[in-house]
């Protein structure tokens, strides 16, 4: 055989080589494609159905109103005739007349005024000066009552105005009691006393106001100041 025949013969099994590897190559790749498709699961992209079930409306039942009868009410008051409505009232006659605040000397008239600014003349000091108080005429002997309800609070022998007792209330208010007799007796310090009751009776012990006729020298404090007793006992 001639080298070129040769040749041409090699020639012709590289290209019959090069086209069996070619159609191998695309083999193999379909092969793959192939089986990649079928390892890849089928995705489901629907949306699942979902239901809401809304919780039961409770029942909810107004009370209904009750039927309520009132009296029948005249149209023009009837003399002597009973409403037929029942008196609720807890308060007793005796308790709704009770007075919470009493005057210290009963029928007491005012022998001397209250006077905190202005001077006004002492009959037994010879003087002016202020009278811390209000001056009830009252005789020797008669009940002096706390005037509302209240704590003893002390019982001295004071130096000019004599037997006092003071009583302290709960709203801020002190009562002073002065010119009182000592040797008829007073209340005790601490002892709870009510609007009315006996404090002492009225002497003549108060030094500087000995002059004066028989009363009863009262005073008043309210948050430690002094006030006017007769504006609370006369208005």
């Amino acid at each position: 055989m001639s080298k070129p025949e040769t040749k041409g013969k090699y020639s012709r099994l590289s290209a019959y080589l090069y086209l069996a590897m070619a159609l191998l190559i695309v083999a193999v790749a379909a092969f793959s494609i192939f089986a990649l498709n079928r390892s890849i699961p089928e995705v489901d992209y629907s949306q699942p159905d979902v239901s809401f079930t809304l919780p039961p409306t409770p029942d909810v039942s107004v009370p209904s109103t009750p039927d309520v009868s009132l009296p029948h009410v005249p149209d023009h008051p009837v003399i002597n005739e009973q409403s037929g409505i029942e008196d609720t009232s807890s308060d007793s006659p005796a308790e709704a007349d009770k007075p919470s605040a009493v005057c210290p000397v009963e029928g007491a008239r005012v022998l001397k005024s209250c006077s905190l600014d202005a001077l006004v003349f002492s009959e037994t000091m010879r003087d002016y000066r202020v009278h811390t108080g209000l001056d009830l005429a009252a005789a020797v002997g008669t009940e002096v009552k706390c005037f509302d309800a209240g704590t003893v609070e002390s019982v001295q022998d004071d130096a000019f105005f004599g037997r006092t007792v003071t009583v302290r209330h709960g709203y801020g208010l002190v009562t002073v009691y002065a010119n009182l007799d000592p040797s008829a007796g007073t209340v005790a310090v601490g002892a709870e006393l009510a609007a009315g009751d006996r404090i002492g009776v009225v002497g003549a012990s108060a030094i500087v106001e000995s002059a004066e006729d028989p009363h009863l020298h009262f005073e008043m404090l309210l948050n430690g100041e002094r006030i006017d007793p007769e504006r609370e006992l006369f208005g």
